[in-house]
């Protein structure tokens, strides 16, 4: 998968020289390396270097500290939906700044069938990022219910309640030999499904999990005992990443 594929941009610091000699070419990143179709999810556009080319103007004038802090909050987002299966492209992305170019590499990534219509299931999936990068995406439905009752002043509440909160997660340990982990996220919120005229309500979670690969020829397996909470009537396939 070409382009810069990440789900958390570690924040970073700058220095002057990083100032002086920054590069024309932006960062774009998509929150998962394989939606859905249908699935909304989010591109993050690396402000950063946008943001030295204006500086640059008062170089000399100013003095500027060595670390000038956290680049977090330097970040262009937006939301979107997949609306095409197979293999997709994203960018490049260009544009112009007082008469300086940027732009992004193209994004390859792949948009597969959406989740069945259902509250409740578990899916696990091996996603390539690179030649030498893959990640563990864990996704899981579970079942839920609206519950009213009354307020301290007698007014009436209305919560939706997960049967469950053992959601399953990745247990990285260093037994996996020819790796390195690297950043991970997990989000979780309620929706809903309409069956037979009734909205059916459920919890869904969405796990992500990078690594690095760090021996071309190691075999490398994920296999069951690296997964929390999954039930024992699960069918886990083996995954093997090469």
């Amino acid at each position: 998968m070409t382009g810069l594929l990440l789900l958390v941009l570690n924040a970073r610091s700058q220095t002057v020289d990083s100032i002086i000699t920054a590069p024309q070419t932006i960062k774009v990143s998509m929150s998962t390396p394989q939606p859905r179709l249908n699935e909304t999810f989010e591109i993050t556009v690396d402000a950063s270097d946008i943001r030295d080319n204006i500086f640059k103007s008062v170089k000399g004038r100013l003095g500027f500290p060595e670390d000038m802090g956290s680049m977090e909050s330097g970040k262009l987002k937006t939301k979107v939906k997949a609306l095409s299966l197979g293999k997709n492209q994203m960018g490049p992305f260009e544009f112009y700044i007082d008469k300086t170019r940027y732009t992004s590499a193209i994004i390859s990534y792949e948009v597969i069938d959406p989740l069945p219509q259902t509250d409740k299931g578990i899916w696990i999936r091996q996603v390539r990022t690179g030649e030498d990068a893959f990640c563990i995406i864990i996704e899981q439905r579970i079942p839920a219910v609206t519950k009213s009752g009354r307020t301290a002043d007698n007014g009436i509440s209305i919560t939706t309640e997960p049967v469950t909160e053992e959601m399953v997660e990745f247990k990285y340990n260093d037994s996996i030999d020819g790796i390195s982990a690297g950043n991970s996220e997990r989000t979780s919120s309620f929706s809903s499904l309409e069956k037979d005229g009734n909205d059916i309500p459920f919890k869904y979670s969405f796990g992500i999990y990078h690594f690095s690969i760090k021996d071309d020829k190691a075999k490398i397996r994920i296999t069951r005992d690296l997964f929390k909470n999954l039930p024992e009537d699960y069918k886990f396939e083996e995954i093997v990443v090469q």
